[in-house]
């Protein structure tokens, strides 16, 4: 058996992987972004400009907080911004992984690229929705995106 590598299966796959790198950038700035109200970013971080905007000291968040509402509310956004980025790195990687060994696996198999840039848009829709804090979006974005998954393996299996 040799191995053909499609244009167009390359072409969908670059896309997808520039899409899905952008997610993680994003997820990236909103994290670093709701750490500075929260304290909760390193003490030299404090001379940056965003640290200015806030009362509080840089000390990786060991510094405890007085309890209004406005540190709470720091607290919990950088919590849920820190879980919406541990969320992509657990699985954006992975659906990377399996998108561009299936892509390789299957030809020119357009069901390959459906499901690869299912995967890319589902991941996208699961970051904006868990920021928004809405389920069951959430869930159905998580579950789309294992779909996906399963879809590119299962595209890539049948067509060997």
């Amino acid at each position: 058996m040799s191995i053909v590598i499609d244009r167009d299966q390359v072409l969908n796959g670059l896309w997808c992987t520039a899409a899905l790198a952008a997610n993680l950038f994003c997820c990236q700035m909103l994290q670093g972004k709701a750490r500075f109200p929260a304290g909760e970013r390193p003490p030299e971080d404090g001379k940056l400009s965003m640290a200015k905007m806030t009362k509080n000291r840089q000390t990786y968040g060991m510094e405890t907080l007085d309890e209004s509402e406005a540190n709470k509310a720091a607290k919990e956004t950088a919590v849920r911004m820190s879980r919406v980025h541990l969320n992509a790195l657990e699985n954006v990687p992975l659906g990377l992984i399996v998108g561009w060994a299936t892509a390789i696996a299957s030809g020119n198999s357009q069901a390959q690229r459906y499901f690869f840039i299912a995967f890319a848009v589902c991941r996208w829709l699961h970051t904006i929705v868990y920021v928004k804090q809405l389920q069951p979006h959430r869930a159905l974005c998580w579950l789309g995106a294992w779909i996906s998954v399963i879809g590119m393996l299962t595209t890539a299996i049948r067509t060997i």
